[in-house]
């Protein structure tokens, strides 16, 4: 909390790479794997919903410009929620998500 108000911070795990791959976990996290574990389950969306939109709008970009350029990075980010078993039950579709993704590459 800053005294203008709450901030975003980045993360302990943040890794070298683009922008947009740190900014794919946040959809991940909170609209995929949030919801199986929040008391509220709309609770993570709408907070991501409003954390997409503020990136966007820093960033300059419209919403939809900033989605297509983190979904080329979203099989990889699902693949650190499988390998670090974040929430079990979700293992086996986050696995049929990161095939389809990448047969749909070829």
């Amino acid at each position: 909390m800053a005294a203008e108000g709450p901030r975003l911070v980045d993360w302990v795990s943040a890794m070298r790479g683009p922008a947009v791959l740190e900014l794919e976990f946040l959809p991940v996290i909170l609209s995929e794997l949030g919801p199986e574990v929040a008391d509220n389950p709309e609770r993570p969306r709408v907070t991501n919903a409003a954390a997409q939109s503020e990136y966007a709008r820093l960033a300059g970009m419209s919403l939809a410009e900033q989605t297509a350029a983190m979904e080329p990075y979203l099989p990889i980010v699902r693949t650190f929620a499988v390998l670090g078993n974040a929430v079990p039950a979700l293992r086996g579709r986050l696995i049929q998500h990161i095939e389809a993704a990448l047969r749909s590459e070829d």
